[in-house]
């Protein structure tokens, strides 16, 4: 009987002793997942810190008409070479948007061993549903469209885009607004218009 209650005490003891490691392993998976859901929200508030002291870097101006938004848009085409057109899709739609824009577009055309240099000005304006009073002054062939869908474009022509380097700003220009990181898309294609799919080109 002695031995029998020796061996019922010992599991009671060895389901006791595994009960309280459970309750422990479960506290310390609670106080983990605290601490990195802790660390992962700091983290994430310092990124936006930088991300912010960054874009703030790559304004110059008080915000005003005049305030210039450097480097908003990048392209390298790396040794991707041959003829080509570059596009960069404004965040202007001629259905509803009526604002002014100042882009320019520089960089160095290796494959061709031409500087680019480009500047494009116009007014995306939606009573009249056109882009209008615009001029494109530069290198390449600079051209100012406006897309099937409604969104106005600028377009450089390239020879060859091997190792193709650009860069493009901005200036708040009227009653426009400023343009930052995110706000252009760089569209690289031989189509004309970067709006239509390649089959409806003429």
């Amino acid at each position: 009987m002695a031995l029998e209650h020796d061996i019922a005490s010992l599991v009671e003891a060895s389901e006791a002793l595994t009960s309280t490691v459970d309750n422990k392993i479960q506290s310390i998976d609670s106080t983990v997942s605290s601490k990195m859901t802790e660390v992962n929200s700091f983290v994430a508030h310092q990124k936006a810190i930088v991300d912010s002291a960054l874009d703030d870097l790559s304004v110059i101006g008080d915000g005003n008409p005049g305030t210039r938004s450097l480097n908003i848009a990048k392209l390298y085409a790396g040794g991707n070479g041959g003829v080509s057109n570059v596009h960069f899709k404004l965040p202007f739609n001629v259905n509803e948007h009526s604002e002014m824009f100042h882009l320019t577009v520089t960089g160095y055309a290796y494959g061709e061993s031409k500087v680019v240099d480009a500047t494009f000005v116009g007014y995306c304006y939606a009573t009249d549903k056109n882009v209008r009073n615009i001029e494109c002054i530069g290198s390449h062939a600079p051209t100012l469209y406006r897309g099937s869908d409604g969104y106005a474009y600028c377009r450089l022509s390239f020879e060859n885009i091997y190792h193709l380097t650009l860069t493009v700003d901005t200036m708040r220009v009227g009653n426009g607004r400023l343009l930052k990181k995110g706000d252009v898309e760089v569209i690289v294609s031989a189509q004309d218009d970067a709006s239509l799919p390649e089959a409806e080109q003429a």
